[in-house]
């Protein structure tokens, strides 16, 4: 599989522009693109106007795919010149599990979306995957409200994780920080993080095909 997270931002005057050709084309792939997994676009709630992209393709000849479509050269043309910044971040999936069936959403009703950068010690890696991922099935098996865990490792420096997490609600993310599960992943991880930084998300537009379950062992 292939994994793609992005940092976008625009200018107030080009959202609405944004907003309108990623919703074609989350819906659009969504519709014709077998390949392509997961799409979500989310508004950082403490930096309007910037915007967190994390997709999910079948492979590498899904994602070209999706490049050659009407709906993304239709996204390029439109909005990639007014984009404010763009940054892609090269990384390799470890975990992706999802409870979501086959759907598009749109608007900020729409789940409880969170972004986290977690930076381990090198010597503290195993240990850290380890509780990690043990914490996040055991989430998505035992906790109603937990519809979602990404987790991928940066290619150039895998000591630093990126996780997307889909909450059915804010009840149910704060519910999940109070399970002793995770409670034990704090408690076996705090010594071997050097930095951690949460974002909370709004959704804009987002989509999936529907059930996605991959680890790499």
């Amino acid at each position: 599989m292939r994994v793609n997270v992005f940092a976008i931002g625009v200018e107030a005057q080009d959202r609405a522009l944004l907003h309108e050709v990623g919703v074609h084309n989350v819906r659009t792939s969504h519709c014709k693109e077998p390949g392509t997994l997961a799409m979500f676009v989310a508004e950082r709630v403490d930096a309007s106007g910037s915007f967190i992209v994390f997709e999910v393709y079948e492979g590498e000849a899904a994602y070209a795919t999706h490049r050659a479509s009407e709906q993304y050269q239709n996204y390029v043309s439109k909005a990639g010149s007014r984009l404010r910044e763009r940054t892609a971040y090269e990384v390799n999936p470890v975990f992706l599990a999802e409870k979501l069936d086959s759907d598009t959403w749109l608007g900020p009703d729409h789940y409880y979306l969170k972004f986290a950068r977690v930076e381990t010690s090198v010597e503290g890696q195993l240990v850290f995957t380890e509780s990690v991922l043990k914490n996040m099935k055991t989430s998505l098996k035992e906790e109603d409200g937990v519809l979602a865990m990404y987790a991928v490792q940066d290619q150039a420096k895998p000591q630093v994780w990126y996780f997307f997490e889909v909450y059915a609600s804010q009840a149910a993310y704060q519910g999940h920080r109070e399970t002793s599960h995770f409670q034990k992943y704090l408690a076996e991880t705090k010594d071997l993080v050097l930095d951690k930084q949460l974002l909370d998300l709004i959704n804009d537009v987002s989509m999936s095909q529907g059930k996605l379950r991959l680890e790499i062992n």
